[in-house]
């Protein structure tokens, strides 16, 4: 919940179509709109997509066409609902997921179609629900990376305007920058150059969506969108990986993996993402481009010699893996491993955290990327150094609203109510469009018997994600409690509505409605 945080902005500014680039660039912008940078996001219903059914987690689903409309339904435990599929994220080269709207927060369906096998199957790490999970927040930094012109609602964490951006896809400003001056002057000095920026910026053009890191972190006053081509990535955001480096491939790891490899230790700042992809294209793996630097080898020629399809280095050095955080897909292997490497991640080789590629960080950035990494479900252990570590960052700034709600989720979580109550109201005097705390500190008033406090601050949070299910029941609850009976079963019908198949809100509702009778 509290991670929310770091990913609440205003909104971002329109940018200049894509299609202004094409009356001078035109063979460059045709081949462009081929690629699948080009073809990341848009109306789901445009989606050309086999229609299919599968089970999982004790339900069947079923994808089908409803007249244009992609939509899919679900049946199972005595529920059955259908919805229909808004938009797609993922250029489909390994997978597509779909997003659902109402009333214009936007959430991610648990539904998504893989390349592999052309087949429909739950989405990443929706295995680990027992009901189909409907309201997972679709997050503008989530977004960012799949269209252009993201168009979040201000105030909202997952409201957007419709559409939710202003061009599908990620277009040439992502990597150019701002176009205006450039399109009315027609000059060099008025547009970014990647490949003629100083190595770490050069280099932060393609980090910005392709280096995950183990955790990243804001710098204080930035947000999602305060990253323009041509700044330095790490001025806006501090991206932590493992000591050592982090075993196996995430979806995002590109940058990391190749950081790893034995050819980026070597070559430097003479060897980047540029050295072998073609923004602007579909370049296929080339072994002319390993060539520069590797002599040939006489495992390539008895490679050619048994099969010429795979006369390339990359069929080797390069291969397609699994990854971590999501299954049906693989990923190419940019460390460039000597022979392949087992698909499955091993243990990691340290549990420190430090800054990816040798950067400096703070004490706060610090703090926080533990305090992440802590408030992940299988991460608990880590509690006791997050919170010594963001205990000494508060020190040092006490208006610091993220340092006050990783540590007060901390203390909630750890049954400290007495030390989170002062985080949360001191993070909400400072930033009333944040949202962790008004949740949090909600739960502590309704534990305590304070229904009535509870409510015009779980109020507040639905306005912001109106799909925070156990939230609006517990704020029916909390209604209950204070005598306002027809509050309450507005709440938890709408629960109801939202997720059908959790429990919770569908047995408080049925007992409402007997106690009324």
């Amino acid at each position: 919940m509290c991670r929310l945080l770091l990913l609440l902005l205003p909104v971002a500014l329109r940018a200049a179509p894509a299609s202004s680039c094409a009356p001078c660039h035109r063979e460059i912008y045709d081949a462009w709109r081929r690629t699948p940078m080009a073809q990341t996001s848009g109306a789901a219903a445009a989606a050309d997509l086999t229609h299919a059914a599968f089970a999982a987690a004790g339900y069947r689903y079923r994808v089908f066409r409803d007249g244009e409309a992609l939509s899919f339904d679900f049946s199972g435990a005595g529920v059955h609902a259908t919805r229909t599929l808004s938009w797609f994220i993922g250029s489909g080269a390994t997978a597509r997921s779909f997003l659902l709207s109402g009333d214009g927060y936007l959430f991610e369906a648990p539904v998504a179609w893989y390349r592999a096998g052309d087949k429909w199957d739950l989405a990443p790490s929706y295995d680990r629900y027992t009901y189909p999970f409907l309201t997972r927040p679709a997050l503008p930094a989530c977004l960012n990376c799949h269209a252009t012109g993201i168009q979040v609602v201000s105030g909202t964490h997952n409201r957007y305007a419709d559409p939710p951006f202003a061009e599908p896809g990620i277009t040439c400003e992502r990597c150019h920058g701002a176009g205006e001056r450039h399109i009315a002057s027609a000059t060099a000095a008025t547009i970014v150059n990647p490949a003629s920026l100083a190595p770490d910026r050069r280099d932060s053009v393609c980090a910005q969506c392709h280096l995950s890191g183990e955790v990243r972190v804001m710098r204080p006053g930035t947000t999602w969108s305060t990253y323009r081509p041509g700044d330095r990535l790490a001025d806006s955001v501090a991206v932590f990986v493992r000591a050592g480096g982090t075993p196996g491939m995430t979806v995002t790891s590109h940058v990391e993996k190749l950081a790893q490899s034995r050819c980026k230790r070597v070559s430097g700042d003479a060897l980047w993402c540029g050295s072998c992809h073609d923004p602007h294209g579909l370049s296929a793996p080339s072994r002319q481009k390993c060539l520069f630097c590797h002599e040939s080898h006489p495992c390539t020629e008895t490679l050619a010699a048994r099969n010429r399809k795979q006369d390339e280095c990359a069929a080797c050095h390069m291969p397609k893996s699994s990854v971590t955080d999501a299954q049906h897909v693989v990923y190419t292997d940019h460390s460039i491993p000597r022979r392949p490497r087992p698909a499955v991640a091993a243990a990691p080789t340290s549990t420190d955290l430090v800054p990816f590629g040798g950067g400096r960080s703070t004490a706060r950035d610090l703090a926080l990327a533990w305090g992440i990494v802590a408030a992940r479900g299988d991460r608990v252990a880590d509690r006791p150094r997050a919170e010594a570590l963001l205990a000494t960052a508060l020190q040092e700034s006490p208006g610091d609203v993220e340092l006050l709600l990783y540590l007060g989720e901390i203390y909630r979580n750890t049954d400290r109510g007495d030390f989170a109550i002062p985080l949360f109201q001191r993070a909400i005097r400072l930033d009333p469009a944040q949202l962790t705390a008004s949740v949090g500190l909600g739960g502590i008033y309704l534990e305590r018997g304070r229904p009535a406090d509870a409510i015009p601050l779980w109020e507040d949070a639905l306005k912001k994600d109106a799909g925070l299910v156990l939230v609006r029941t517990n704020l029916a609850l909390a209604y209950w409690q204070t005598g306002d009976l027809r509050a309450a079963e507005q709440h938890l019908a709408k629960a109801v509505a939202m997720a059908p198949g959790l429990a919770a809100p569908a047995e408080l509702l049925e007992k409402l409605r007997r106690a009324r009778q």
